[in-house]
Parts: C-alpha cells; structure tokens; sequence
C-alpha cells in the first residue's frame, strides 16, 4: 500500500465504506435472488465485526488488517475475470495512497522495482493542495472549479521502457466533511480565490492543514497511452526551436523505444538537399548518427534492392534479419557493414515532402527478428509529424536563408527595414484582394548625411611595387633554370631569349613605366614558357620547373606571389576597419537609429543619414546630430589607432589617411529600385556625392600635397559656422589624447565645377590609447555637448 507523500494538506483522510455498505443494504431490499440475498446479508454480517470498515479508518495498518474483508466487499467492483486486464486500485482524489491492486496492476508495480515512486507527473506540493482545496468548494459548496485536465503516471517495465498511463478516478465513494478546523468561505473568498492560483499561503488561511475530512474511497483506473504520448513527445520535440533540440537524438531513442516496446533502439538520420543533389553532413543535424552512408563519405550504402523500395516506391524498408538479407544477392556490402555495428533489425523509412526526397530516418535494433514489416507500420502514426515538422522547417530555413541575404547582401539596413517591411505588408495584402498595387518610392526626407573615410596611403603605388617585385622574381627564376641546363642543338634561340630576359630584369631594376608589365608577361607567355616544356630536364632540374609553375597563377597565367600577399594584406586591413566601424556602429545606433551603409575599395567609405524621417516613432533634436557627428571622428580615429598598433609593416607598410566631409543642409535619399541601393535625391544635391567622388584625390591649393596624409584626419567643410562646430570637437578629442599636435588649416583647390572648401586637419595620436578608450557615451562626453549645443 503506497501512502500520502505531500507534507500538508487540507484533508484529513478517512478510508470508510459507508456508502457501498448502504448500496449493499439497499441491493438486498430490492433483490429477488435468495442466493445472492444470503450472501450479501453474511458479508454485512462480517463488516459488523469491523465497525472501523464503516466508520472510518485513519491509519494504513487498520486497513491492512482488513485487506481480506475490503477486497471481498469490492469484489463487484473489481471482477476477478478483468483483474489480469484491468488497471485499477483503491484510492483518494489526488492522493498517493493506493491498496487493493488489480492483478495487471500488481505486475506493473512489480515491474517498475521495489523503490519505483508510484506519483502523478509533475504533480508537486502546491498544485495538489490547490487541487484538494477545489474538490472542497465543488462537493460542499458547489462551485464549478474544473480540476479535469489529464493527469499521467509514468512507470518502467521490466526491460527499462517507460510506459505511460492516463489516470481516471471514479469518486462516486466519497463523502467531503468539515471539521472544527474549517472556516466559513464566502462568495468574496471564491472569488479571490479564482484570481489567486499561485498565492498558496491565501489557500492554506482559507483551508487549514486538515480542516476538512476527506471520508470514504475511490476506484483510480489507469490507461496505457504509451503510444499517444510518445507521439505528443514526439510533437513537442520537433516543434523545438533548433537552439532547443540538442538532446532531440537521446530524447528520440527513448520515444520511438516506447512506441516499439523495445528498450535498446538506435534512431539515425541521413538528410538529403534535393536542389543540389547532394547528402548533408549528419554531424550538423543535432547530433544524428546514420546508417545508410559508407564510412567516412557521402556516398550511399544502400543495396539495390533497398534503393529501389525507398527512392523509387518510397515505402518503409523492414529487415527482420540481417543474416538472412546478406545473404541474398546484392545485398552483401550493405548486410555486413550493418552487421559490423552489432545491427540484427532495421527499419528504413523515407521522408518524402511533396515529391521531394528529404531524408532517411533509421531505426536499428541489435536483436534479429525485433523489427520487421508488421511493427513497421507503427510509423503510420509518426510520418505525418515527421513530415509537418519538415514543411515547417524548410520554411524556416528558406526565411533563415532570406535573413542572411537581407544581412549580408543587401543595402537595407535595419533603421530603415520599417518603411520596406510597411510597403511589402502593403503589396502583399492588395494582391490577395486582387487589387492592383504600384509601389510606392522608398524616400526620406531632411536627412542630415555624413561621409567617411578611411583609405590606403598610396595603394596603387604599393600595388605596382609588388607588381614589380614578382616580374623581378619571376625574371630571375627563369633564368637561374634557364641557365641551369646547356642550350640544346635544336634551339637555337635559347641564347636569345636568355639575352632578352637578362634585358628585361635590367629595365625592372630601373624603373616600372606603363605597358611595361604587360609586355613582359606577355612575352613570358608566348616565348618563354612554350620554351621550358620543349627542353629536356634531368630529375634535380624537373623539381625546380614544377616549382616554378606551382606558383603561376593557373588563370592568368602570371607570377602571382608578391600581389597577391599584397591583396591579402589590403583585404584583412579593410576587414579589420569594417568590423571595427561596424561593431562600433552599433552602439552608435544608440544615439538615435540612423540610416549606414559602408563601402570597401582600398580602405572602407561609408555614409550615414540621421533624421526625424528615419525613426518618425521617436522626437529629433538637432544634438543627436552634433553627437553623431563626434562620435565618427572619434572612431576613425581609433580606427588609424587600432590599425598602427596591430599592423605587420613587412614587405607592405600600409598606411592610413581619413577624411570627413561636412555638409550642412539635410538632403532626401531616394531607394534606387535599379542599383538596390539608396542615393541622394534630387538635381540640387547631387553636388554632394561629386565633392565625395573627387575629394580624396584633391591637393592644398597652390601645393603638390594632398589634402589626406598618413595618420592625419582631414575634415572638409564650405560653412564657416561647421568649422566652429568641429574646432570644438578636435580640442575636445586632444583633451581626450586621441588627436595630437595643431590643428591646421587648409585650402582645398578648385575642382571641377567646385571652388570654395576648405579643411581641418590634424594628426592622429597612434602612440598611446585615448584616455576613455573606445567610443562610449560617457559622462563627459555628456556634459560636453549640452554645454556647446544646448
């Protein structure tokens, strides 16, 4: 007998069979059987020898001393032809005391182990005293608590397999009364009651510890649904998100292991990409293992015959017995590859959505004769989850998918995805109308725009020089390997071309002039290597020639060492620059949600446009501006600082300029539907991006030099009242050690169709870190810019 484990309740319990001992007086009343009226009449006769039978038992031993009689009193209830069928015991709602087992019942429990605790699922302290307390106000005071939801009681068999079982209680038998412990409970109580669930203590002042009896007994009747919740597992657990099933493959074994009652299952998966044809890496699928490959490949293992059952007829694949299918024609190398991993039975099923060939799902057991065709067709029950769950995560992935490429692709930054998310929303509601529907321009008006940008000090001369430096290797190559082998009879032009290149490493050493390069590459092409594929090389020699075309470039057929480390080099710095902006940016965003977008060339550009336009949800002020506006020359700064403190200088020294440029009236960007991209909107401004076209390029007037230099940052501006603004900035960032040194003025020379700019300019301290480190919205920061702009 299994008795209460809660530590308090509102009950106090009272085992009594009162109200059957009156049904039976009324069934002798009423009964014209004179067999079953003497029997009746001896078992009254008995229960009046144990009064504690009808008037209540308050301890488990009182009712173990009347085991006998208590079962022969509910011998009607508990028929001995449905005891090895039937699941049922005595009991009390919610109550974990149990006695008087039906026979099917006794062997579950026995099953399950001596120290197996026998208690609802997930049914804890507070639930069950809430519970008790509904019971209490259903029966005595009528309301109409609904306490009906399921409730499951999870048990082991014997091979370790949990089964489950539904619990059905039948409280025809009981009788709720209270005791000189319960307090009055108003129509005001109840309703407190219904809005307070989770306040327990206000349950417990209502309905003290055992305050009411609970007198009487159940009938709890349990029902194997050991397959409906391994299916509604199986539900849950495939609705995961993908962050969420890192144990899906345990929790998978354990459920398919209930649904096939047998306890040492193996569940694998091999996953196909339709569209490309090709089988994915299982590792990548939440841990599955899978049978159906070759080891150490992608390539399939399946025989013929199972090929043709699964792709072609796509129906389940059951072998009963691994010995008996290796043993049939074709299916050898298949048969004992499974054998190899201890697999006696298997079962194949393919996942077909639509007409499209999914995936594998394997379900191995090492048993002979454990899985086969009859017990295959449980997983009609399972498919149809299977296959929702696939549908569902092909649209994920396709959204996942169109994620990235919005990320990654795209020019829509998220400041501005509203405006696009609001006119597609529109598009998309008008075509299921069937309305016609123009799209609307994408545009944003009085935008205050800023430019950036960061580039490589002199990289077309630094690309030339390593254009230079791999000709002069590749020159001198060829002629150590020339010159390591005698001119042969039947080429007589092998001292010329010697000549020729001895010529050409000469004209390199004095200088690269244009058309040069080209030349010699071409003749290298045309003359040189058609020549070194007709000598004959001895063994030394021939490793030195396919050394030397290991590192021709196989496309263009050039020496590609120098450039390429010089590309490479160019590529990381420009990598290192946006991740920093970008990272940056995002705190940036802070300020107030602004339109960015960046470029890479030899350097990073980028452009930004804030406004009340971009964000209507929030109230612009001008400040926000001025504060975004600090906030990028402080981090190009940082960014020539970052790159002076990590940069490699062998064989390349790259340096950095950078440049802002300043423009004071807010302009309207347009979204080009054409390029994908947003661009100035408007005849009138369109000035603007041709001073950023032509700027960087741009000399001091009357002066060779150009307006950027290394480690200086160069901000150009045409209103006096910017220059104000950014002196203010610059002497702030000094005090800060970011900039060092003077501030100079510079006059920019005319450009074409352009007069009139000038800048500041001043030199980046890369010495040492800024005393506040990277960009952050500090207190100072704060009081500076209310003091200069409020």
């Amino acid at each position: 007998m299994k008795s209460p484990k809660f530590e308090s309740s509102p009950f106090r319990i009272v085992i009594s069979f009162h109200k059957l001992v009156h049904a039976i007086e009324l069934a002798i009343q009423s009964n014209d059987n004179p067999y079953l009226t003497t029997y009746y009449q001896e078992l009254l006769d008995r229960v009046n020898e144990h009064p504690e039978v009808v008037s209540g038992m308050y301890s488990d031993q009182e009712v173990l001393d009347n085991r006998i009689l208590i079962e022969e009193l509910v011998s009607g209830l508990f028929p001995k032809a449905l005891s090895n069928n039937e699941i049922k015991a005595i009991s009390l709602p919610f109550q974990n005391l149990t006695f008087n087992y039906s026979e099917r019942f006794k062997k579950i429990l026995a099953e399950a182990g001596e120290g197996f605790d026998f208690a609802i699922r997930g049914f804890e302290q507070h639930e069950y005293y809430v519970m008790c307390c509904c019971i209490i106000l259903n029966y005595y005071y009528h309301t109409d608590f609904d306490v009906s939801r399921p409730y499951f009681f999870d048990i082991p068999d014997r091979k370790g397999i949990m089964k489950h079982y539904r619990m059905f209680h039948n409280a025809d038998f009981i009788e709720i009364i209270p005791t000189e412990k319960a307090t009055p409970i108003s129509l005001e109580d109840i309703n407190l009651l219904k809005d307070n669930y989770n306040d327990l203590a206000l349950w417990q002042e209502k309905f003290p510890q055992e305050s009411w009896e609970i007198k009487g007994f159940g009938i709890l009747s349990l029902v194997d649904v050991t397959i409906e919740n391994a299916l509604s597992s199986l539900k849950g657990n495939l609705l995961k998100s993908e962050l969420e099933r890192y144990s899906l493959k345990d929790e998978l074994q354990r459920i398919f292991s209930s649904i096939f009652k047998i306890g040492n299952l193996q569940i694998g998966f091999t996953p196909f990409l339709e569209a490309e044809r090709i089988i994915i890496g299982t590792n990548a699928i939440v841990g599955f293992s899978n049978f159906s490959l070759r080891p150490n490949s992608t390539d399939l293992i399946l025989s013929e015959e199972v090929v043709k059952v699964l792709f072609v007829d796509m129906e389940y694949f059951s072998i009963s017995d691994m010995n008996v299918f290796t043993a049939r024609p074709g299916n050898q190398e298949m048969g004992e590859y499974l054998l190899s991993l201890n697999i006696g039975s298997c079962i194949l099923a393919p996942i077909v959505v639509g007409d499209k060939m999914e995936g594998i799902i394997e379900i191995m057991s090492p048993d002979k004769r454990a899985l086969h065709s009859v017990n295959a067709r449980k997983l009609d029950s399972v498919m149809p989850i299977i296959l929702d769950t696939f549908e569902r995560v092909n649209a994920d992935i396709e959204n996942q998918v169109e994620a990235i490429i919005q990320k990654e692709y795209t020019t829509i930054h998220p400041s501005v995805y509203w405006k696009f998310l609001q006119e597609a929303r529109k598009a998309y509601f008008e075509s299921i109308g069937q309305r016609k529907f123009s799209y609307n321009d994408i545009v944003f008006e009085k935008v205050y725009p800023l430019f950036g940008q960061t580039d490589i000090k002199g990289s077309t001369d630094l690309r030339n020089e390593a254009v230079l430096l791999d000709l002069k290797e590749q020159v001198s190559e060829l002629l150590s390997l020339l010159k390591s082998t005698e001119s042969q009879d039947n080429f007589l032009l092998f001292e010329q071309r010697v000549f020729e290149l001895e010529r050409f490493g000469n004209l390199l050493d004095k200088k690269l002039i244009s058309g040069t390069e080209q030349q010699i590459e071409e003749y290298i092409v045309k003359e040189i290597h058609p020549l070194l594929k007709r000598i004959f090389w001895n063994e030394s020699q021939s490793a030195k020639l396919e050394n030397y075309f290991a590192q021709i470039e196989p496309d263009s057929q050039t020496y590609y060492q120098k450039r390429k480390l010089f590309d490479a080099t160019v590529a990381e710095v420009n990598k290192k620059l946006s991740a920093f902006l970008d990272s940056n940016q995002e705190k940036a965003q802070l300020i107030f949600p602004h339109y960015y977008e960046r470029f890479r060339s030899d350097g990073v550009d980028h452009n930004m446009y804030i406004g009340a336009s971009i964000n209507p949800k929030k109230t612009f002020d001008l400040i926000y501006l001025h504060n975004l506006r600090l906030w990028q020359l402080q981090v190009m700064c940082e960014m020539v600082y970052d790159h002076e403190k990590h940069k490699t200088i062998a064989p390349f020294d790259i340096q950095l300029t950078s440049l802002i440029l300043i423009y004071d009236t807010a302009v309207a960007i347009r979204f080009r539907m054409d390029e994908k991209r947003f661009d100035i909107d408007g005849s009138y401004h369109s000035r603007y991006e041709v001073i950023k076209k032509r700027l960087d390029k741009s000399r001091v007037s009357n002066s060779q030099e150009r307006i950027v230099q290394p480690n200086k940052i160069t901000i150009v501006y045409m209103n006096p009242l910017d220059r104000a603004e950014y002196l203010k900035y610059l002497q702030y960032l000094q005090f800060k050690g970011v900039l060092l040194g003077d501030i100079e003025e510079i006059s920019i020379e005319n450009l074409q169709g352009i007069s009139g700019l000038n800048a500041l300019r001043v030199e980046i301290n890369t010495q040492q870190a800024p005393t506040a480190g990277t960009f952050q919205y500090d207190n100072l920061m704060k009081e500076f810019l209310k003091t200069q702009f409020q």
